[in-house]
């Protein structure tokens, strides 16, 4: 019994010697709080400028498809729709009509035709 007694006192102290570190040890292994925060903080600005960047250029893309397809005004949805969907630069394409239910969201990627009555293309804009 004394040999198991001291076997597990043995085992208990290499184990707090392992364990235990100096406050300067424990120091170096800890990250400045204040250097992860601002870390952080640049990291955030930098994928909020990148996100500003790629909605400002997918802006631009579909200003230009809808200027491009500007042509359609007045003209039948039928015979435009082929050119319209085969567009480039425009994320999506929303078509509605008068007394459509549409969703009042902004995305500046977007391309929306608006048809009145006969079918005929009344606006192309993003939005």
């Amino acid at each position: 019994m004394k040999k198991v007694t001291m076997g597990l006192l043995a085992v208990a102290a290499v184990t707090l010697m392992a364990c235990d570190q100096s406050a300067d040890e424990q120091a170096a292994d800890t990250p400045d709080v204040e250097e992860n925060i601002a870390g952080e903080d640049a990291a955030l600005e930098g994928d909020a400028a990148d996100m500003g960047a790629a909605m400002e250029a997918a802006e631009a893309s579909c200003k230009a498809a809808a200027d491009a397809l500007a042509v359609w005004v007045g003209k039948s949805w039928a015979d435009a729709e082929e050119t319209v969907r085969a567009g480039e630069g425009v994320a999506t394409i929303r078509v509605f009509g008068p007394g459509d239910a549409v969703t009042m969201d902004f995305r500046a990627d977007r391309l929306n035709v608006e048809l009145g009555e006969g079918r005929n293309i009344v606006r192309i804009f993003c939005g």
